[in-house]
C-alpha cells in the first residue's frame, strides 16, 4: 500500500497503514491524515442527529427512529425513554413524525450539538474491524511524536 487512501475499507488496510506508521514511514502531515481517517472510521458505528433543545437529561431532536429505549450514546449515556412527536397536520392513518424527545440517563453537556447513537449493525461490524484494535490505534496516534 502506498500513501493513505481516502477511505480505510478493510481491517487489512488499517493494519497495513498502522504498520507503516510504526515503521515511521509517515511524515507529520500523513500522521495527521491517518489519524483523521481512523477517527472517521471509528465514527461510522454511530448514527448522528442534530439536537434542537436540551432540558437537563431530556433532548429534543428531529425525528430519530433509530432511538430506542436502552440505546447507548457515544458519550456512554443510556436512553431511558423515547417519545416520537407526531405532526398534528398529518393525515389520519398516515402519521408523520417531526421530533423525538429522548430522555438520557444523564444530562449531556450544554454545548453538545449532535446526539450520536451507537448502532449495533454498522459498517465496522460488516467489514470485520475490531473495535478494541481501533481504540488502541487511536490511543497510539493520540500520543504520536514525530521525529525530525
Amino acid at each position: 500500500m502506498k500513501g493513505i487512501p481516502k477511505l480505510i475499507q478493510t481491517r487489512a488496510d488499517l493494519q497495513n497503514l498502522f504498520a507503516m506508521y510504526n515503521a515511521k514511514q509517515f511524515d507529520e502531515n500523513e500522521v495527521a491524515t491517518f489519524t483523521m481517517r481512523v477517527r472517521a472510521l471509528y465514527a461510522t458505528q454511530y448514527h448522528k442527529v442534530p439536537i434542537l433543545d436540551i432540558q437537563g437529561a431530556l433532548i429534543t431532536t428531529y425525528y430519530f427512529p433509530e432511538a430506542k429505549k436502552g440505546g447507548i450514546t457515544e458519550d456512554e449515556h443510556t436512553i431511558k425513554d423515547v417519545e416520537h412527536v407526531a405532526d398534528p397536520d398529518s393525515e389520519p392513518g398516515a402519521t408523520q413524525y417531526t421530533e423525538s424527545r429522548i430522555t438520557l440517563s444523564k444530562a449531556p453537556h450544554k454545548d453538545v450539538k449532535v446526539l450520536s447513537l451507537y448502532m449495533e449493525d454498522n459498517h465496522l461490524v460488516h467489514h470485520g474491524f475490531d473495535i478494541a484494535e481501533l481504540k488502541y490505534i487511536l490511543g497510539v496516534l493520540k500520543n504520536a511524536k514525530i521525529d525530525d
